[in-house]
């Protein structure tokens, strides 16, 4: 009984020392967001009106410099005049969003709107249905006719920030609020972007080369990476819906 007992307590002590020495490790000072916001492409003629939305990776953080971060690699790949604007802030979570960054968004009247939300959520262990309904809540709030594409929670098993078994745990609820952001997709006939599939494994095959010194967060490589995922599947629901309105 003393064993069986043990063993939970055991796994405890283990798990909150892991996430104290995660906590611990190397930072990336972020108190000065880099700043996304203009014109990318040519200077002339009408833009794409493209917002971000989300948290430290819609921010940039683990960047050199705003054109290597996802929003400007994602504007460029465009090949057409694009105006930023990223809301995004460094450490929220889908609730925060909602309050936060949402308020801002109608009056950006965006074509497209990018959300790169969830890592914070697994994190501070928001549930599935908390997570939800959040998501319910920022999707409700998007402005009609703005093209909506969904960034999955990224490969929570990837950074060696996190020691196992925590990172195994990580990698759960990253997948479990992944299906979350999937379910929400397919409801709301938004883009939904497989970032955990189409980066992990890569990721993973050289941290070094693809995580940023706090060994969490993307790097330029890393941004790289997610920037051909997001546009893989934003170029072709553009074209879609530009030859929709032409038919109009």
């Amino acid at each position: 009984m003393i064993g069986i007992v043990a063993v939970p307590v055991v796994a405890a002590v283990v798990l909150g020392v892991e996430v104290e020495l995660a906590r611990r490790g190397p930072d990336i000072e972020d108190d000065t967001p880099l700043q996304h916001d203009g014109r990318v492409g040519a200077a002339e003629g009408p833009a794409l009106r493209m917002v971000w939305l989300g948290d430290s990776t819609a921010a940039g953080v683990g960047a050199s410099d705003a054109a290597h971060a996802i929003p400007g690699r994602v504007a460029a790949a465009l090949d057409r005049p694009v105006d930023v604007t990223s809301l995004a802030v460094s450490g929220d979570r889908v609730a925060d969003v909602v309050a936060d960054q949402l308020p801002e968004l109608a009056a950006l009247r965006p074509d497209v709107v990018l959300v790169s939300i969830g890592a914070n959520d697994v994190v501070h262990l928001t549930s599935r249905a908390d997570f939800r309904s959040g998501y319910d809540q920022l999707v409700a709030a998007i402005p009609d006719g703005a093209l909506l594409v969904l960034l999955g929670v990224p490969d929570m098993g990837a950074p060696p920030r996190y020691l196992q078994p925590l990172r195994g745990i990580a990698s759960f609820r990253g997948r479990q609020l992944d299906g979350v952001s999937v379910d929400v997709a397919r409801d709301n006939d938004a883009v939904y972007v497989d970032i955990a599939g189409e980066t992990g494994p890569t990721t993973r095959s050289d941290t070094d080369r693809y995580l940023a010194a706090d060994r969490y967060h993307p790097s330029d490589d890393g941004y790289a990476l997610w920037a051909d995922a997001v546009v893989d599947q934003l170029e072709p629901a553009l074209v879609d819906r530009e030859a929709r309105d032409a038919d109009r």
